[in-house]
């Protein structure tokens, strides 16, 4: 992991990497091009929280500039839990990256060393959570279970809700290979829970027991052959009855679908986003939720 400190200009956030370390211990997987680690950035802390208000309304992200090149990519910040509360001081914000061949930020991010410095800018609000939802189905590749994370601590710890009208919250938490959620057993499983875990699996895993009857996590992994499919997602969304798909604005209905990850992740499972007058859009719903003709929740890409 990465702990990195901050001073600010104008527009960014300038934060220092004063320890590295890569989350999975090793540089790569076999065959492979892909390295997840985690970076930790310490920003100044001058008066109240600057994210604070960001935890209680949704899911957001911040930008990473590239130094060299004019080019930045948004990232998502893990949420506080009581574990890393312990670990790190309260003016950490903690990042899950996924290293990948030509990714220009992603390598740069992975480059840095003790002393080095790099350019944040945000927060930047992606989707608030209504106070209103009763149930959320969140459907995560990869590194889209931080913003999972992020959601289901809105929902069920930032949000005033008393214990009997908090939310019901399902994440589905996709991967290609174990060691990326080494430990993690889906809640139904027999499973032997006792194997060794990543920190962000004991950290689900410390959600989860804090939330027993609001929170459900399932773990598939593609090497495993347990991937999310048509049979597996019609068992999540059952008993429900037609609406029709539209992009949504600010607010949400009770019922909620998000789907988060790579790209192709997205698509596979939602259909992809489109482009139009500049913005990114919603775009038609398609893949498994498409075919599958959910009933009775509204759906939205991240």
């Amino acid at each position: 992991m990465q702990r990195l400190r901050t001073s600010t200009n104008r527009l960014f956030s300038l934060l220092e990497l004063v320890l590295p370390t890569l989350l999975n211990g090793r540089q790569r997987h076999p065959g492979g091009s892909l390295s997840r680690f985690s970076i930790h950035l310490r920003k100044e802390m001058k008066g109240d929280d600057p994210y604070g208000k960001q935890w209680s309304t949704g899911t957001w992200s911040v930008e990473f500039k590239h130094p060299q090149l004019q080019i930045a990519r948004s990232y998502t910040p893990l949420p506080p839990t009581a574990q890393s509360c312990a670990e790190d001081s309260v003016d950490v914000l903690r990042f899950l990256i996924t290293r990948e061949e030509g990714g220009e930020i992603s390598n740069y991010l992975a480059r840095l060393r003790v002393g080095d410095q790099v350019q944040l800018r945000g927060p930047h609000a992606r989707l608030e959570l209504s106070k209103d939802i009763t149930d959320v189905v969140f459907l995560a590749g990869g590194t889209g279970i931080a913003p999972a994370m992020q959601a289901a601590y809105t929902l069920l710890e930032a949000h005033p809700n008393d214990a009997n009208s908090k939310p019901r919250m399902h994440i589905v938490w996709a991967n290609q290979r174990r060691e990326d959620c080494l430990g993690g057993v889906s809640q139904d499983s027999e499973e032997n829970t006792g194997m060794a875990s990543t920190r962000l699996v004991r950290e689900l895993r410390e959600m989860q027991e804090k939330h027993p009857d609001n929170l459900k996590i399932d773990y598939l992994v593609d090497e495993e052959r347990t991937i999310l499919d048509q049979k597996r997602l019609s068992s999540i969304t059952k008993n429900t009855s037609l609406v029709k798909f539209e992009p949504l604005r600010t607010r949400i209905d009770s019922r909620l679908i998000i789907v988060s990850g790579p790209e192709g992740f997205v698509n596979f499972i939602a259909g992809p986003k489109k482009w139009s007058g500049g913005k990114e859009t919603q775009g038609e719903l398609g893949g498994l939720l498409g075919r599958r003709n959910v009933r009775d929740w509204k759906i939205w890409k991240l």
